[in-house]
């Protein structure tokens, strides 16, 4: 999948308006483009959608036939907050011409996300009925799942990964508004059935499913349905196909309307913000620049839907609980909200929280003994009520800290390990309760209360051990593939030489944080899992090396495939 990145200094270059959204977001504050719709609506429609089992949708003017998305489920966007807009285009997606969403059912097994916020796209059929506006053109295919798009992946990621234009013949006839820009290679593969795609899309010896694996065309309501049972048909899946099993999302492309990063075109089909509750895991995506780390999905929220107030659209934000039952996976919570929202029977309450249990909250940097450098610490004083109800109320009082601290990027990009600011302070609750001043610490890890309590409230977070003592491209002659190649270079530690084998994933994440950015690595690992898999070869069968090179141009094969070639395995 691809992810967006895009930035206020690229959107000044364009025109007047962009350099004054910029540049003075708070004058289109009380401005409004469309009109805001009670979040409790929006809620009801939502859950409706992703409820709804539609197989059959059509544009309701002309009757033509469209993909289930056009009237049923839901289409989102997980996005990465940062100094951009969270529906512009990152400068991969520009490489492609197409932006990846995914789209979510009850009928689909999908509980893993590519990130933990984002926004959901508004059905067509919803918008034509609320008067607002349609978004008849850009959806082009769809995949099973993940399928590693970039620009190998020809008509907007739609392609076989082959770096090929692919053919148009097999494409049946449609007469619908999008049917110029929707394409499958389904078709083409001559995959038309679940059946057919499972017997061809193995994985195992014929390559990873996620880039090997044919795209279905999004307006094909035959293609949606097969692409349903082909996603539920994989409950698990294997180390060299992560992303290819029922748990994880599909990808949906839909292709940008401008050739630069500029995604102002998406505002006005914004529905709503999300956030899903039970996760903060950031996934590695093509295109990233630097390894990924947690994110407070409620914090990113909450800026995505500042971000768009300020452009003059106002929506919700939901939380997204895959635990929940289905009908209730979608819920508005009040307390999200980082703008004023009309609610059905009057105004909607102000959002900041009054002072009921927090008296003062105030960011201190200050040296901290345990980490050995300057760390933000947050002091706070309670309330009479406050102090009062700590023990009886702590959640009221956690919240009300949250709403009023929780945005502040002191908080919102240091506390790396999830709930580490709820666990202190109910440590505090439990074992300092007369102390009227709580300090707490977004670095410090989130434990079990027991270690908590025995660092006196303030963990420090174990020192990992160090796998790699350095790792160095090197460009050399391979007599295999007969040209250059790129090669890494490894020298372990003697932790990381004396590692077991079992332990694989502790060393390759160390040294994916090192070089997996790197684009002698990103943009050569054309078989997934490849370096994984010679790490593992290494250090299963030649430890005592030095140094360790691995070549991302290898492809990855089987365990004893890859014993048999010395490590060194060769692209066929």
């Amino acid at each position: 999948m691809t992810k967006d990145r895009s930035v206020c200094a690229v959107l000044s270059r364009k025109t007047s308006s962009f350099a004054l959204a910029c540049t003075l977001p708070l004058l289109f504050s009380t401005v409004y483009a469309q009109p805001q719709a009670d979040p409790q609506d929006t809620l009801k429609r939502i859950n409706h959608n992703y409820n709804t089992l539609k197989d059959a949708c059509q544009e309701p003017d002309t009757g033509a036939a469209r993909g289930l998305y056009y009237c049923s489920g839901v289409t989102l966007r997980m996005v990465n907050d940062g100094p951009f807009n969270p529906w512009d285009y990152s400068p991969y997606a520009i490489r492609i011409g197409a932006t990846s969403y995914s789209w979510i059912r009850k009928d689909l097994s999908t509980r893993i996300l590519i990130h933990p916020a984002g926004f959901i796209l508004r059905t067509p059929t919803d918008a034509a009925t609320l008067n607002l506006p349609v978004k008849e053109q850009g959806f082009t295919c769809i995949y099973a799942f993940d399928g590693g798009t970039g620009p190998e992946r020809k008509w907007y990621g739609c392609g076989f990964f082959d770096s090929r234009e692919p053919p148009r013949a097999a494409q049946a006839a449609m007469n619908n508004r999008n049917a110029a820009l929707a394409y499958g290679t389904c078709a083409e593969a001559g995959v038309s059935t679940a059946e057919q795609w499972t017997q061809k899309y193995t994985g195992l010896m014929k390559g990873p499913i996620q880039y090997g694996q044919c795209s279905w065309n999004a307006e094909k309501p035959s293609d949606w349905n097969a692409m349903i049972r082909v996603h539920e048909s994989r409950p698990s899946t294997t180390n060299k196909d992560p992303f290819a099993f029922s748990a994880q999302v599909n990808e949906f492309m839909l292709k940008n309307a401008t050739a630069t990063n500029d995604g102002s075109e998406n505002m006005k089909y914004i529905d709503a913000f999300i956030y899903n509750v039970n996760s903060t895991q950031n996934f590695a995506t093509r295109g990233d620049q630097a390894p990924p780390k947690p994110e407070n999905g409620l914090n990113s929220a909450r800026n995505f839907q500042k971000k768009l107030q300020a452009q003059g659209y106002s929506v919700p934000i939901l939380r997204l609980d895959f635990t929940k039952p289905a009908e209730q996976r979608f819920s508005f919570v009040a307390a999200d909200q980082a703008i004023d929202l009309p609610v059905a029977g009057g105004p909607q309450p102000p959002i900041a929280p009054s002072s009921k249990y927090i008296a003062s909250a105030t960011w201190i940097e200050r040296y901290d003994p345990g980490s050995k450098k300057n760390e933000w610490s947050l002091s706070v004083t309670p309330t009479a009520q406050g102090k009062a109800n700590q023990a009886s109320n702590q959640e009221a009082v956690y919240q009300e800290l949250l709403a009023l601290r929780g945005a502040d990027s002191q908080w919102r990009d240091n506390e790396k390990s999830a709930g580490s600011m709820r666990q202190q302070l109910a440590c505090l609750v439990q074992n300092y309760p007369a102390k009227t001043e709580w300090n707490l610490e977004p670095f410090r890890p989130a434990v079990s209360p027991q270690e908590t309590a025995k660092a006196g409230c303030n963990p420090v977070a174990a020192a990992s051990p160090q796998y790699i003592a350095s790792a160095d491209w090197v460009k050399r002659y391979d007599p295999g593939t007969r040209k250059d190649e790129w090669s890494l270079s490894i020298v372990p530690t003697a932790a990381g030489r004396a590692l077991p084998n079992e332990q694989l994933g502790a060393i390759y994440a160390q040294l994916f944080a090192l070089k997996g950015a790197d684009s002698n690595w990103r943009d050569n690992e054309t078989s997934a899992g490849s370096m994984r898999q010679q790490l593992g070869c290494v250090l299963a069968n030649y430890r005592n090396k030095t140094p360790w090179n691995l070549e991302p141009f290898r492809p990855a094969l089987s365990d004893a495939d890859t014993r048999a070639a010395g490590c060194n395995p060769v692209p066929r």
